[in-house]
């Protein structure tokens, strides 16, 4: 993920203004800012190279202007709008984004006039941009804002023509035009961002394909389903060796997580089993699985802030449904045991990765979710 978000997660969380990582000197120049077209209110969020805005909420704040509170611990008794999975797979809508619009995402937590206790956009309202680095990495950034101060401008003017409320009372000093807003953006260097999927190389019936790849909540009988992320996840097939877009991997698209664990979870030793699928347009999905297939024979490597040793394939038959499959298993260096099942067909990819105290037990755990896992994406 970018260098510095995990730096800055902690920084940005309590800040009032945010927009694309903040450099260590002026964090609070990197902005999201709001604006009214007619009777339309309209968010600007810069996107860094190599991010996506995958998800927006919007939220009554009960007449708190503070921005205090962790905006990654939504309340859905005050949320107004809550919108993620953009149909774009380039992770637009891109920048502009319409408030309570439905259209450009493809899961609707809360629909514009949903909640009864929010018919309209509340008086005084934050507005929350979650975004995904291709690496499965994600940074919620909010702003918080007075309704009445929102500049107003006739309806039909450009978005990219108006200027843009940042801060929540509303002084001219406070007003920005998006290359303003954007200008201020600490980006990564573009060579260092995932490759993405161009949207003609998608197919359209992808994302819901992804959708059916995903296994039922009680499939992983032994664990608890833990309740997703509000935003979809991007990655490469498998992160073995250190492979990654720097090495020419392609980010699926229309990415979808799920989680089961431990009641008690242990982040060194504990039970974990995580699902991703997503979609491949530039190659197939074998490809990609044949691009982790390749890169076996390091001795160590680390994957987020975890070494792993000694992995090794691990045999299994073949699959119904299934173009390509690769099982790999390996020991992190707290002793737990890690498996990686990937699964192709056709251009969707599925990834199990099972976290047990032992290897053996992870490799039991992979093997006992490959037929289900294998017909889920047939299906």
């Amino acid at each position: 993920m970018r260098k510095k978000w995990s730096m800055l997660v902690t920084v940005l969380a309590g800040l009032l203004l945010a927009g694309c990582p903040a450099g260590p000197t002026e964090p609070l120049e990197y902005r999201i800012g709001v604006a009214r077209i007619g009777d339309d209110y309209h968010l600007f969020a810069p996107v860094c190279p190599g991010d996506a805005l995958a998800g927006v909420r919007v939220s009554d704040t009960g007449g708190d202007l503070s921005g205090a509170d962790d905006p990654s611990l939504p309340d859905a008794s005050v949320t107004w709008w809550a919108a993620d999975g953009p149909k774009d797979p380039a992770g637009r809508p891109h920048e502009f984004v319409r408030l309570g619009d439905d259209g450009p995402f493809h899961h609707i937590a809360v629909a514009a006039g949903g909640n009864r206790q929010i018919p309209g956009l509340p008086a005084d309202f934050r507005a929350t941009t979650t975004y995904t680095d291709g690496h499965g990495g994600e940074l919620d950034k909010s702003i918080t804002l007075r309704l009445s101060a929102v500049p107003v401008y006739p309806a039909g003017t450009d978005p990219r023509q108006v200027r843009y409320l940042t801060r929540p009372l509303g002084d001219m000093g406070d007003l920005a035009r998006p290359e303003q807003i954007r200008s201020h953006s600490d980006c990564a260097d573009p060579t260092e961002t995932p490759l993405r999927q161009a949207a003609d190389s998608l197919r359209s019936e992808a994302p819901g394909r992804v959708d059916r790849a995903m296994l039922e909540s009680g499939t992983v009988s032994w664990l608890v389903p833990v309740a997703p992320r509000a935003a979809p996840v991007e990655d490469v097939a498998g992160h073995l060796c250190g492979n990654g877009p720097g090495f020419g991997a392609l980010v699926a698209a229309f990415g979808r997580e799920r989680i089961w664990r431990d009641p008690d979870f242990d982040v060194e030793t504990g039970a974990e089993v995580r699902q991703f699928a997503g979609a491949y347009g530039r190659i197939t999905a074998a490809e990609a699985i044949d691009q982790v297939d390749g890169r076996f024979g390091c001795t160590r490597y680390t994957d987020g802030t975890t070494g792993y040793t000694g992995t090794h394939r691990i045999g299994l038959p073949a699959l119904p449904g299934v173009d390509r499959h690769l099982l790999y298993c390996e020991e992190s260096e707290h002793g737990a045991g890690r498996c990686t099942l990937l699964l192709a067909r056709g251009d969707i990819l599925s990834r199990l990765v099972v976290h047990a105290a032992t290897g053996e037990l992870a490799q039991t755990s992979a093997r006992a979710l490959a037929d289900d896992a294998a017909a889920a994406l047939a299906g």
